[in-house]
């Protein structure tokens, strides 16, 4: 074999290295939910781009419900805007129209520079012009990954919005490297139907009073 077929080879093992490298790097979708790719649900992957303040939208999805009254609004891809100098990303989905009672989302987040947490996450949901409730159920514990520190978040929107908008600050020192979110428009578990329904009957013994 001659030195430059011995190149060629070593060049294709190294670019093969490099790539299955790369995608364990990107590949902290560690927590998906059990709704993805569920009817009315929406799904959106961001990268960093290294030596960039970028998130490359590197996967989206979105799955209809067969309903012809049902449509996708608004009529964009997600979406993020950054503002390292105060570090915070505001990230933007859309949403299919529906009068779903409940919408459900998982927030993935994995960060570089150090362990500290978000400084802060908000959100809001839009039905029309009109805020929608927000309810934060669930925050793991920050683990350590290969790409950096890695934690999720569950939110709830009652009732389903048709898009929202989330922000993550964080400390300085600290960068997103990866961010999924995964949302489905759907009825509610037994479990938050029932605290519907006891909300819904302490507004009716409130309006008594």
């Amino acid at each position: 074999m001659n030195t430059h077929v011995k190149n060629q080879i070593q060049f294709v093992v190294i670019a093969v290295i490099l790539a299955f490298s790369w995608n364990a790097v990107f590949a902290d979708d560690l927590t998906p939910p059990p709704y993805r790719g569920a009817p009315l649900s929406v799904h959106a992957h961001w990268n960093f781009v290294p030596g960039s303040t970028i998130l490359n939208l590197t996967n989206w999805s979105s799955v209809d419900d067969s309903d012809p009254t049902t449509t996708l609004y608004p009529n964009f891809t997600p979406n993020v805007q950054v503002i390292p100098a105060n570090g915070i990303y505001q990230f933007q989905l859309p949403n299919w129209i529906d009068t779903m009672p409940i919408k459900y989302l998982r927030l993935q987040l994995t960060w570089g520079g150090t362990t500290q947490s978000p400084m802060n996450i908000n959100t809001q949901g839009l039905d029309g012009v009109n805020p929608v409730g927000v309810a934060y159920t669930f925050s793991s514990a920050p683990q350590i990954v290969t790409s950096g520190v890695y934690q999720y978040f569950d939110i709830q929107y009652l009732p389903n919005p048709d898009f929202e908008r989330i922000n993550v600050m964080l400390p300085a020192s600290n960068y997103l490297t990866q961010v999924v979110v995964d949302s489905v428009s759907t009825i509610p578990e037994p479990a938050t139907m029932a605290l519907l329904g006891l909300g819904a009957v302490a507004l009716i013994q409130r309006k008594r009073k």
